[in-house]
């Protein structure tokens, strides 16, 4: 059973989990288009830890050397070293980038929906009426980045904003 909730009493602590890792990469790395706007959302949370991770850890490659999408195999793999590591780190929020992940990990967590239906405007309202009190999905950053452009100033906020009403209350 995977515990969440910072029992430490220091700053709250937020976990930022994308699918997969890319090669020679950090997990979301701000010099990606995702973790750049991942570093937007945090440089708005002064008040909490992060930790940026992806659900595979390794990047899965095609026989090309390509990056592919992972398989279920490796993202089970990946669920059993996360909740390893939150069960060692207490993470208070669970933010899951995207349709993929947010379905693989609510379904593992047993959180209903399972597979959210994440708001056209990324409006906060609707990311918390799909959250859970410790796990908000969120619509993938590299989406807003390649088909939303103009909005990720206002999906920055509205991200900030429901990982604030959950942390806060």
């Amino acid at each position: 059973m995977l515990v969440i909730g910072n029992l430490s009493g220091k700053k709250p602590l937020v976990y930022f989990v994308g699918l997969s890792a890319k090669s020679n990469c950090d997990h979301l790395s701000p010099q990606t288009n995702t973790g750049n706007i991942i570093e937007q959302i945090i440089h708005g949370l002064p008040y909490v830890t992060s930790v940026k991770t992806n659900l595979v850890r390794t990047p899965p490659l095609d026989q090309k050397g390509n990056l592919r999408y992972p398989n279920f195999i490796e993202m089970e793999q990946g669920w059993k070293e996360l909740q390893n590591e939150m069960g060692q780190m207490f993470p208070n929020l669970l933010v899951t980038l995207g349709q993929q992940v947010s379905f693989f990990l609510r379904s593992r967590m047993g959180v209903q929906p399972a597979k959210p239906r994440l708001p056209a405007d990324f409006s906060s309202k609707i990311y918390l009426s799909q959250s859970e009190p410790h796990l908000l999905s969120v619509h993938h950053p590299s989406f807003i980045f390649i088909y939303r452009r103009k909005y990720i100033e206002n999906y920055v906020n509205n991200v900030v904003q429901s990982i604030s009403s959950l942390i806060l209350g």
